[in-house]
C-alpha cells in the first residue's frame, strides 16, 4: 500500500482520492482505512524519510565552510527534489498538520534553514533582508511550477531557483540562469 501510495503522490499530489491510492494498491478501501484511518497519516507514513533527507541537507549546509554555496546547493537540492515528487511539492509547500513527528521534522529544518540564512547573510554576498520566509515562499511557487509543468517541472523549476537566488545574492556573485523556456513549452503548459 505505501509503495502505490508513494507513486500516486508523487505523480498526482497529496490531494488524490484514496480510492485512487487503494485501486492502485489492488486492494479494496477498508483495507486502506484499517491501517491508515486518515489521509494524514499515511502522508505521514509515506513522507516522513522524505522529510528526513530535507532535514539532513539544511543541517549540512548549515555547517558547511561556505555560507552562500550552502545556501545555493540546500535551496537547488530541495527545489529538484519538489520538481521530481509532486507529493513532496505539496507537502514542502503546506503548513498542513500531519503528525508529531512531522512536525518535529519541520521544526528542525527551519532552525537549521534560519542559521544558513543567517550565516549567509553575514557574508554579506547576500541581501540583508532575506529571511527563511523568503524560502517559503519560493517552495509554494516551485509546487504550483511543478504542478503546471508536469514533464518539463525539472527544467522550469532549476530556472525559477536560479532566478529567486540571482534576487537573493549581491552583484559579486555569479549565479547562472538556465534558458528560458521555448514558446512550444509555454504553449504546453499554459493550454494542457
Amino acid at each position: 500500500m505505501l509503495t502505490a501510495a508513494e507513486a500516486v503522490y508523487a505523480e498526482q499530489g497529496v490531494d488524490v482520492s484514496l480510492n485512487e491510492i487503494a485501486r492502485r494498491a489492488n486492494t479494496g478501501n477498508a483495507t486502506l482505512y484499517r491501517h491508515f484511518p486518515t489521509r494524514e497519516e499515511l502522508l505521514a507514513e509515506v513522507y516522513t524519510g522524505h522529510l528526513e533527507r530535507y532535514c539532513a541537507l539544511a543541517e549540512e549546509a548549515a555547517r558547511a565552510d561556505d555560507p552562500v554555496a550552502a545556501l545555493r546547493d540546500c535551496v537547488t537540492a530541495t527545489c529538484a527534489l519538489q520538481a521530481t515528487n509532486r507529493g513532496l511539492a505539496d507537502l514542502l509547500a503546506s503548513l498542513r498538520p500531519l503528525s508529531p513527528r512531522v512536525e518535529e521534522l519541520r521544526d528542525r529544518h527551519y532552525r537549521a534553514i534560519a542559521t544558513v540564512f543567517e550565516r549567509a547573510v553575514g557574508t554579506g554576498l547576500v541581501r540583508a533582508d532575506a529571511s527563511p520566509a523568503d524560502l517559503a515562499v519560493l517552495l509554494i511557487a516551485n509546487a504550483g511550477l511543478v504542478h503546471r509543468t508536469v514533464e518539463d517541472a525539472p527544467r522550469a523549476s532549476a530556472r525559477l531557483v536560479a532566478l529567486w537566488l540571482a534576487g537573493l545574492v549581491t552583484d559579486e556573485v555569479v549565479v547562472e540562469v538556465p534558458p528560458a523556456p521555448t514558446d512550444s513549452e509555454i504553449r504546453r503548459v499554459l493550454h494542457g
